[in-house]
């Protein structure tokens, strides 16, 4: 894999990200301590940030940083990370019950 098209999924799992959670660019420039028209260079693969930069951006986003190497059109993990986001708040026995629901749905949904 080329370094321009890594940069490319690393600015596109970091967008996808940032947007799930909520966050501006300004919001997550401003945690990072980078100009906004940073993050949206980073964003759009333009250039990618320091290795060392990315455990604070992975901290940001409440991820991994192997997350943010994942390709961003990878629909399923990006769905499974929004499910993730909706289970942070509830309680343990409500996060329970909630998988609990998803698994009866998933199971009488069409298959591919």
């Amino acid at each position: 894999m080329r370094g321009k098209e890594l940069a490319k999924i690393l600015g596109g799992a970091i967008a996808a990200r940032r947007r799930m959670s909520g966050m501006t660019q300004e919001d997550l420039a401003g945690i990072l301590d980078i100009a906004p028209d940073t993050l949206s260079r980073i964003e759009k693969g333009r250039f990618s940030p320091k290795m060392e930069r990315l455990p604070d951006i992975a901290r940001a986003l409440k991820c991994s940083v192997a997350d943010l190497f994942r390709n961003s059109d990878a629909k399923t993990a990006d769905r499974a990370s929004s499910i993730a986001c909706l289970l942070e708040p509830l309680s343990d026995e409500a996060q329970e019950t909630l998988v609990e629901m998803l698994s009866l749905a998933a199971k009488v949904m069409p298959k591919k």
